[in-house]
């Protein structure tokens, strides 16, 4: 295992180099900074986009709205799921939803978010249609795939709706949520930027990401990719230490 471990680290690492040879290569070929910039350039704008006084508050704002569009989808996605297993007609009421939200083009929901919201709302509106979806399907398939024969043992012993829904329906829920979160959380994050991108709130990365292109300054862009990229890879990083502390991967086995 460990030889398998240390084998992994070597190929990521071999990889990363083999993609920085080829960056070099191809700024090299092309020779045009608006087409394909440099690595120099690209970490020269990199270091102006982080000394801007303006970058934490540009970040934070990304992410809160992220967040909160996130959390607020998975509070209603719990919620739903919860009913829609307990009562049908809730089900039957989702299941039209979900497959319109699925389906409808990305782009669709955010030139409808653009003309019913106000710019701030919208990167975060884009998010939470998007990742709804996915959390709502989680939850109900969590607690569809429960034991019938747990439930009506609880039922039997006359064991209080509440607890079960606290001692088994939750524990369910949240081991399939964690295997979904990590993709959710990042795909949600793309999406709130992409909304920033056409809404152009006041502070967001999209909005950053949009001002470097009007300028045709593609090693700004480049530079704000690399930025993403270690957002989230922190977040990811950030979650596998809750799942350690939390314990989840011994619930799972």
């Amino acid at each position: 295992m460990r030889k398998y471990t240390l084998k992994d680290k070597r190929l990521s690492i071999i990889s990363r180099i083999v993609l920085i040879l080829i960056w070099i290569v191809l700024s090299h070929l092309i020779d045009n900074e608006v087409i394909f910039p440099t690595i120099n350039s690209t970490i020269n704008s990199l270091i102006d986009i982080v000394k801007d006084p303006k970058f934490i508050i540009i970040i934070s704002y990304s992410l809160m709205k992220g967040l909160i569009g996130f959390f607020i989808s998975l509070i209603i996605a719990v919620i739903m799921g919860i009913l829609s297993s307990i009562f049908k007609i809730v089900y039957h009421i989702m299941t039209p939803i979900i497959n319109f939200l699925s389906s409808v083009p990305t782009m669709a929901i955010i030139i409808l978010a653009l003309i019913w919201l106000n710019n701030e709302i919208v990167p975060m509106f884009v998010g939470f249609i998007m990742v709804f979806p996915i959390l709502y399907e989680t939850v109900l398939k969590g607690i569809l795939n429960i034991d019938n024969k747990i439930i009506e043992m609880a039922q039997v012993y006359d064991v209080d709706r509440l607890i079960i829904v606290k001692d088994i329906y939750l524990p369910s829920i949240f081991i399939n949520l964690s295997h979904v979160f990590e993709s959710a959380l990042g795909l949600n994050l793309k999406m709130v930027i992409a909304g920033e991108v056409l809404a152009q709130p006041k502070y967001g990365i999209g909005s950053s990401l949009q001002l470097q292109k009007m300028y045709l300054n593609t090693s700004g862009v480049f530079a704000w990719i690399i930025i993403i990229l270690l957002i989230v890879k922190v977040i990811q990083c950030l979650l596998s230490k809750m799942k350690h502390i939390l314990g989840i991967n011994k619930w799972k086995g």
